[in-house]
């Protein structure tokens, strides 16, 4: 009992002019790894309002609108020098953002909104603005990011559609007044034509303007622009049109075909997902499907 007491004693002594150490702020620590990290590097940086650290062309930055698709080249890596992300022009593996969009938690956000079309920066992102107290795979929590940024195009729905038509060789298609781009690709004059309650199977992929990464059906990752694909009905439960609620553009597109029939759509996003977007189709997204019309 006496030695407790003595521990006790001295403890209450000890206590008396100690205090618990005070958890490093981590937006100070970060501050100081860039300042000298602009040292080291002797770099010329301005800072934002939002605390991150850049230089880039110009002063003046042109406004992008909402639902805007801004294409990007990017290199990412930690203050050491080690990269732990970055696209690739020589695979042409680039990346794609639908501006205003899912982007307030984007860590690319606020560095591409001090660029122009055909500009690059340098961004020394806190970790704030970064991953914050997460650590990801080799990124240690409250990492400071190092971020070199090209935009390689800003192009509004017009020029997404226009782009569509080139990369997939639509030559001369069909353009109606809500915006529907239709082009058959295979005919059948004396296929039997959609109706509302005509039962067909359809076969159809669907890909978005650009290319992204993401899992096929096998769970292996993919760097294309095909965000689904498969059949509608089956040869003993056809598919009708009258039971299914499908997307306006896909269903116009359907009733402007026969069994037997391939077709080449290109569905504004009014007509598509809108402005919301589904869990894979961000809003504002132009569509593109091909599509086949078999009969059961």
């Amino acid at each position: 009992m006496k030695y407790i007491f003595g521990l006790v004693c001295i403890c209450s002594v000890l206590f008396s002019s100690c205090t618990l150490e005070t958890p490093e702020d981590p937006s100070n620590k970060n501050e100081v790894e860039i300042q000298e990290y602009i040292k080291l590097k002797n770099l010329t940086l301005k800072k934002s309002p939002e605390g991150l650290h850049y230089q880039t062309p110009t002063l003046r930055v042109d406004v992008k609108i909402v639902g805007e698709l801004v294409t990007f080249h990017y290199k990412m890596s930690l203050l050491d020098g080690k990269i732990i992300d970055s696209t690739s022009r020589t695979k042409n593996i680039n990346r794609s953002l639908v501006w205003g969009v899912n982007t307030s938690q984007s860590l690319f956000s606020l560095p591409l909104s001090l660029l122009n079309e055909g500009e690059s920066g340098l961004f020394v992102i806190p970790s704030a603005l970064a991953f914050g107290s997460s650590q990801l795979g080799d990124v240690p929590a409250f990492s400071v990011i190092v971020l070199e940024l090209t935009i390689d195009a800003i192009r509004n729905e017009a020029a997404q559609i226009a782009l569509i038509e080139k990369t997939y060789g639509i030559e001369n298609p069909e353009r109606l007044s809500n915006g529907l781009v239709f082009k058959k690709l295979v005919a059948n004059p004396t296929g039997a034509a959609v109706s509302a309650d005509a039962p067909v199977l359809v076969n159809y992929t669907g890909r978005l303007s650009y290319s992204y990464v993401h899992s096929d059906v096998s769970g292996a990752f993919v760097y294309n622009p095909i965000f689904g694909s498969g059949t509608l009905g089956t040869p003993t439960v056809p598919f009708v049109l009258s039971q299914n609620n499908l997307i306006p553009g896909f269903t116009e597109a359907l009733k402007k075909m026969r069994a037997g029939e391939k077709a080449a759509v290109i569905i504004p996003y009014s007509l598509g997902y809108g402005t919301a977007g589904n869990s894979a189709i961000p809003g504002y997204s132009p569509l593109y499907f091909e599509i086949s019309v078999i009969a059961p």
